[in-house]
């Protein structure tokens, strides 16, 4: 009994040295460029990437790196990768089923842009990276698995967007990811910079298909995004509360003011459409509605007030078609028409103007050679668009002006003594300016 005693005693001593050999060996071996190695070369093949890992210092069961990097392969959905002070909790026990599980990740910042997957390359196209020693490849697993990924600070790049200094969860979804954000911008050639409240979005195949993206533009404009990336799939955007204010650059940022509501359709590239309409909306500072104000002493038409605004839009060669465009300023003024607007900033319209038989009263000469037509209230005239978005040009002043100065020179003092005593200074005071319009 003594005997099997003291045997039991060396037995159990020399499985605790074997234990704390082992561990000893195992700590020093995670700690070792080698396994570094190992880590990168199984992420990369995660990836299908090229990945670099500076090294690891241990404290328990949680690594640290100073940086990580990866660059993607043509198949790889991720083109870049770089994320700095990158801490993981590793999962000792998945070692018995065969894995390396990293549980957590959190990274301080990190920088990243998705490309769309080509053709596999011919060998992978990575470079070749140390292998454990024949033992070690022995006892350790070769299956590595990722848990969530936590982003304090994240800048993402896709085509010619950008998504700045959100905060980022990451997962895997079978052979996909899925992404939750909150906060930080979306910049874009196409829109002013919006502000992000969240989103939620997966990868798969390298393709991005956004469950919900809400944003905010100014005080009060609210945008909803949602969609997908792929060939031939579709991007659905919806805007609400958006003052002209916050979108709207130049000349146009004195003429125009209202809020904004609409949709838009994206369903591959250079294929568009929406809709669009303006609520509260007036408009100013242009030049034919201020000639039109001279003329019937109404200052209503220096600072028009827009009750209904809406149209269509649709994305044609290298520009912009507007269709069934509607604007009216009630007792005052309607527009109907399509015109189209390059991407250059080039204009070209059609549009017929309405206006009422009060207003035309006063404007000599423009019912018997402008305003020829009547429908629904108003009298209307045709008017053609021209020039560009910033600086338009229009034919109707031309021809009203015209109209007016026949009438006026035509019917001379009589006309003028018809004019009520408070339009009559108004119509004497443009008299010169019409004369250059007459043939």
């Amino acid at each position: 009994m003594k005997i099997f005693i003291i045997l039991l005693g060396v037995l159990i001593v020399s499985l605790l040295a074997a234990l704390v050999g082992g561990s000893l060996w195992f700590g020093s071996y995670v700690g070792s460029d080698p396994f570094r190695a190992l880590v990168a070369e199984a992420t990369g093949s995660a990836l299908r990437s090229e990945a670099e890992l500076a090294p690891l210092r241990w404290s328990g069961s949680s690594a640290y790196s100073e940086s990580a990097r990866l660059v993607g392969r043509p198949d790889a959905a991720i083109k870049t990768l770089s994320a700095s002070q990158v801490r993981a909790d590793v999962n000792w026990r998945a070692l018995f089923s065969g894995a390396w599980r990293v549980e957590d990740i959190t990274i301080t910042q990190l920088d990243a842009s998705w490309q769309r997957p080509g053709e596999p390359e011919a060998g992978g196209g990575l470079r070749t990276l140390p292998s454990p020693p024949a033992l070690v490849a022995a006892l350790l697993p070769r299956k590595f698995e990722l848990g969530t990924l936590s982003v304090a600070s994240a800048n993402l790049s896709f085509g010619g967007s950008e998504i700045e200094a959100t905060s980022l969860t990451v997962r895997p979804d079978g052979a996909g990811w899925t992404f939750q954000g909150k906060g930080g911008s979306y910049l874009s050639p196409w829109t002013p910079t919006l502000e992000i409240s969240d989103f939620r979005a997966r990868t798969q195949g390298g393709d991005i298909f956004l469950t919900q993206g809400r944003l905010r533009l100014g005080a009060n404009g609210k945008i909803a995004v949602s969609g997908e990336s792929a060939s031939g799939g579709k991007l659905q955007v919806s805007w609400d509360g958006v003052s002209t204010s916050d979108i709207l650059r130049g000349g146009w940022l004195k003429r125009l003011q209202g809020i904004l509501s609409g949709t838009l359709d994206l369903a591959g590239p250079g294929s568009a459409s929406g809709t669009v309409e303006l609520k509260e909306g007036r408009l100013e500072n242009i030049p034919l509605l201020a000639t039109i104000a001279d003329f019937t002493q109404n200052p209503a038409f220096r600072r028009m007030p827009l009750q209904e605004v809406t149209a269509k839009f649709v994305r044609e060669g290298s520009g912009w078609r507007i269709t069934e465009f509607r604007a009216e300023s009630k007792g005052l003024l309607r527009l109907e028409g399509t015109a189209l607007v390059g991407d250059d900033g080039s204009l070209e319209g059609q549009l017929e103007v309405g206006v009422t038989t009060q207003t035309l009263q006063w404007i000599p000469g423009s019912r018997e050679k402008v305003f020829t037509s009547a429908k629904d209230g108003y009298l209307w005239a045709h008017l053609t668009l021209g020039g560009t978005v910033e600086t338009p040009r229009e034919d109707l002043s031309g021809r009203l002006l015209s109209a007016m100065g026949q009438a006026v020179l035509e019917q001379g003092g009589k006309l003028i003594e018809q004019v009520p005593g408070s339009a009559v200074e108004g119509a004497k005071s443009v008299l010169d300016i019409l004369r250059p319009f007459v043939p």
